[in-house]
């Protein structure tokens, strides 16, 4: 599996039979040089996680949208572009298995839900368990009330509870530098709670890519230092192997 960090929480999958695109809004996507189906996902309908551009994209041989609920009706203004079989939307702990272009595959997708806005996607495909977290974070703050942060705790803890002890091949978690002293609380919870994590790609960064090196040379992140991917700039480029 070949990842690109397109910006933000924009990443673009490339698998040897379909393309995945997640919560674009903004940057270049990679046009490929041999057709194949375009799965896009998008996590919710905030502005930097959504961007109805994804419904002009060209170049690929079939495009079909899993889209947040809450997506809906602003989709719907784009009936007349987009067939409607095309679109499915999801709303939290739901389940969706889809069928891959010209070949006996399907994708098994199933939603989390965010304590923010939307879902996040857990995806099953070829053996492997794909992990995007969308805005589904430990949004805690210094300057929140200790209520506001206590439910939040609750909240994220109980909705990460189905990623508990799995094998996740790839995962795109939320390292915000706003959240100050807080900004790695979710990300390496979810390390810590999964078995094993093997391709880890932060991302909801706001182009701050100091703050991943931050959380390397940090006590806490030493320790997933070899499962890191270090994004530098949009447009890099990841190999994901065995």
């Amino acid at each position: 599996m070949k990842v690109t960090y397109i910006g933000h929480s924009g990443f673009l999958l490339e698998w040897k039979d379909c393309f995945w695109l997640f919560d674009y809004y903004e940057g270049n996507i990679p046009i490929p040089s041999v057709p194949k189906p375009l799965y896009v996902f998008s996590s919710h309908s905030h502005g930097d996680h959504f961007n109805p551009a994804i419904f002009s994209i060209a170049g690929f041989s079939k495009i079909c949208y899993i889209l947040s609920h809450d997506i809906m009706k602003k989709a719907k203004k784009y009936e007349a572009i987009v067939s409607t079989d095309s679109i499915h939307f999801m709303k939290a702990r739901q389940k969706l298995l889809l069928p891959v272009e010209g070949i006996h595959k399907q994708l098994e997708i199933q939603t989390l839900p965010s304590t923010d806005c939307g879902v996040a996607f857990l995806v099953h495909y070829e053996g492997k368990l794909i992990y995007h977290a969308g805005d589904l974070n430990w949004w805690v703050w210094p300057g929140e009330s200790k209520q506001y942060n206590n439910n939040m705790t609750a909240n994220f803890k109980n909705y990460t509870a189905p990623l508990k002890g799995l094998d996740i091949f790839a995962a795109f978690l939320p390292l915000d530098p706003r959240q100050e002293a807080w900004y790695n609380k979710g990300f390496l919870y979810t390390l810590e709670q999964t078995e094993n994590i093997h391709y880890v790609f932060p991302m909801h960064f706001w182009k701050d890519y100091s703050i991943i090196r931050k959380f390397t040379d940090s006590l806490e992140g030493r320790a997933y230092k070899n499962q890191l991917q270090l994004i530098e700039k949009e447009g890099q480029t990841f190999l994901c192997t065995e």
